[in-house]
């Protein structure tokens, strides 16, 4: 193909997302309307509108306007009709849904089991259990799914959808896709980091929305955050942006040593599972609530772990808006969005607020998407590659 055709064809590509975008952004908009914001001719908005009705990611209604002649026919962003199969594995909690372009929830199950106790294998049987569940539901009759996306903890190549590193679940170079394209030979599948899909999520439906530049920042199993610049996800040149639970601590070889190897990582602080080993050198059986109820009751040791906690996640935010000077920063991850006390704490630090203009350039708040959020955005992404030319 010469340039020219090349040409030709990168702005018919960037005309019908423009189209998309516009029609995503202003639901119940017209073709006319959308000729007279976009610049674009009348016969080219209405054959870019077709073709997304077609597809079955926009819809159309008549106005209820106007007394005289044909109503115009009204556009919104739909895609009720191909939803996308979404599933979030973390180490302990596994989410499976059906989700949709408008970033709504059709259907969603949860389970709760250890990662470490299957084989990557299993956990692809596991994942074509909970997608088949969720196929079947009478609601989904009819549907035609486009996919499946995986979001998950770790370095992912989502060009060869192979898990490079995981630390939480113990994996190096699975190539997980390869294992869900025999458990699903007739979907297309895609992986991604979850806090990349995070991010994606909240600059689309949450509190990232008018933001070009911000970070999710994720405190569970794992500490990572996904980052927006310029109003795009941004990975690094090898997929490794946003690790910043590997921070180290303290000096050559000092503290903990962390599921990837090295020692006094940031999550060996902050990570559920360095706040339960600290709990269990008083109480063996302790878990989140034992400390909690515990700190309540002015137990020294509990009232310790949350200081150290809430000081740890403070360091980890204060890292984040010096190093990028986010005009947001969301907060997100299970210890926050499972405890409510942790989740205040953080927030009413006024550390966080007392850093100069370093601490007076961002908004800190925490994710309105909940435990949504990760299954949102890996949907998101798996509709961007079916629909790479459209949205």
């Amino acid at each position: 193909m010469n340039k020219k055709k090349l040409g030709a064809e990168h702005l018919k590509i960037k005309n019908r997302k423009l189209v998309f975008e516009c029609i995503f952004n202003n639901p119940g908009i017209s073709r006319p309307q959308i000729a007279d914001l976009t610049k674009l001719s009348t016969a080219t908005v209405c054959r870019i509108a077709d073709e997304l009705v077609e597809l079955g990611v926009a819809g159309e209604y008549d106005s209820d306007e106007g007394n005289v002649g044909r109503r115009p026919a009204l556009l919104h962003v739909c895609g009720e009709n191909v939803p996308a199969l979404a599933v979030e594995l973390d180490r302990n909690r596994q989410i499976c849904a059906v989700v949709d372009l408008t970033g709504k929830v059709h259907y969603r199950t949860e389970r709760d089991f250890n990662v470490l106790d299957f084989s990557p294998e299993e956990i692809c049987d596991i994942v074509l259990e909970m997608c088949n569940e969720a196929m079947t539901q009478p609601s989904m009759e009819g549907k035609h799914f486009i996919g499946l996306g995986i979001a998950m903890p770790g370095l992912v190549d989502i060009k060869s959808n192979t898990v490079i590193l995981s630390a939480q679940f113990g994996w190096n170079n699975v190539p997980l896709g390869e294992f869900l394209e025999k458990a699903f030979p007739e979907m297309i599948i895609v992986l991604e980091n979850d806090m990349n899909a995070r991010a994606l999520a909240e600059s689309l439906f949450g509190g990232l929305r008018n933001e070009q530049n911000a970070v999710v920042l994720g405190i569970g199993s794992g500490v990572g955050a996904g980052i927006i610049i310029d109003g795009r996800v941004y990975r690094g040149s090898s997929s490794m942006a946003g690790e910043v639970g590997h921070i180290p601590m303290g000096g050559a070889g000092s503290g903990t040593m962390c599921e990837c190897g090295s020692y006094g990582c940031l999550q060996t602080f902050l990570a559920d599972r360095a706040i339960l080993d600290d709990a269990r050198r008083f109480k063996p059986d302790a878990d989140i609530d034992t400390i909690l109820e515990a700190a309540n009751s002015n137990e020294q040791w509990a009232t310790s772990i949350i200081d150290r906690f809430v000081l740890s996640a403070t360091n980890a935010v204060s890292y984040v808006s010096s190093l990028l000077n986010p005009g947001a920063i969301v907060l997100t991850g299970s210890l926050l969005e499972d405890y409510p006390i942790l989740r205040e704490r953080l927030l009413k630090n006024r550390t966080l607020h007392s850093n100069g203009n370093l601490g007076a350039s961002f908004r800190l708040l925490m994710s309105n998407l909940s435990r949504n959020c990760a299954v949102l955005g890996v949907g998101i992404h798996l509709y961007h590659k079916v629909y790479e030319e459209y949205i």
